[in-house]
């Protein structure tokens, strides 16, 4: 709700070919300075606190309620060749996240909901979309880790080794946390 009182303006003053009272004239003063002094703080509120649609938002963790989405996409990020491990899959780089795989690597998952490690640990489920390949004429084991005592749970059809192979034909892996100690991984295959 605004605070900007422009109704108290005495709006029939000053009074033509009349001698006016000074009050009047300090009293409309004052009320126009507090008005666009409000108005400055509302403005710079907006400015500051408001969604907007020509710049990058962060909502930091607030709710969007009764939200209609059309036509949207999730950011996408190549992570290039990797051979270092642990690998890092970092939450915030986004729901779908491209890998190239060039050794034999451990992949890592950092800052999820659910990391203790989070200012919010327990607010909203965290889930991101892998896309593996691997580098030309290799073939590659990958594993999992995570700190903190975390457990992977995974699913029934979840190979007892994932190899990554040169055939250019990706694996696709998803992975998800909330408040918990666990983290979820679902195989959905080989694609060719």
């Amino acid at each position: 709700m605004s605070n900007i009182n422009y109704l108290s303006i005495n709006e029939n003053f000053p009074v033509a070919g009349q001698d006016n009272d000074t009050q009047v004239f300090r009293d409309n003063f004052d009320t126009i300075k507090t008005s666009l002094r409000n108005a400055k703080e509302e403005i710079t509120s907006l400015e500051t606190n408001a969604a907007r649609i020509n710049a990058e938002n962060n909502f930091e963790t607030n709710t969007i309620n009764n939200a209609v989405f059309q036509n949207c996409r999730d950011q996408k990020n190549n992570l290039g060749p990797r051979t270092e491990s642990p690998t890092t899959i970092e939450y915030e780089n986004g729901p779908y996240q491209i890998l190239t795989v060039g050794a034999n690597i451990t992949i890592d998952f950092l800052n999820f909901p659910g990391d203790p490690s989070l200012s919010q640990p327990n607010v909203g489920v965290g889930k991101v979309m892998l896309e593996l390949y691997s580098t030309v004429g290799g073939s590659w084991t990958v594993n999992f880790s995570a700190s903190g005592g975390t457990v992977f749970k995974k699913d029934p059809d979840f190979p007892a080794t994932v190899t990554i192979d040169d055939s250019d034909n990706p694996v696709f892996i998803e992975v998800w946390r909330h408040g918990s100690d666990k983290i979820f991984l679902r195989y959905l295959g080989k694609y060719s």
